[in-house]
């Protein structure tokens, strides 16, 4: 998919997946793709492929990555299938603006 189109679509399933309070909702990229590889079939995107896809639609600006604090075990097999990493970066959520 072009970036654009991609970066809409990731938009929308992060608000569907997100969690926090309006100005700070997060969602969990392992749960983003989750949705995505339902919606969009399509595409034909390896996991792989769309964790480089969000890698640079954020660093176009196209969608904001955050990183996630390891203060809270529960989700940590969620937090490590989150997990993209780019030169000294490692981001888990993306991150939705209300």
């Amino acid at each position: 998919p072009a970036l654009p189109g991609f970066a809409s679509a990731v938009t929308k399933a992060a608000r569907l997946r997100a969690e926090g309070w309006p100005g700070n909702r997060k969602a969990l990229i392992s749960r983003v793709w989750q949705t995505i590889s339902v919606a969009h079939p399509e595409w034909g995107l390896s996991e792989i492929e769309f964790k480089s896809m969000l890698a640079e639609a954020h660093r176009t600006g196209h969608i904001v990555l955050a990183n996630a604090d390891l203060k809270d075990k529960d989700n940590l097999k969620d937090l490590q299938s989150s997990a993209v990493s780019y030169k000294n970066t490692v981001w888990h959520l993306v991150r939705v603006e209300d």
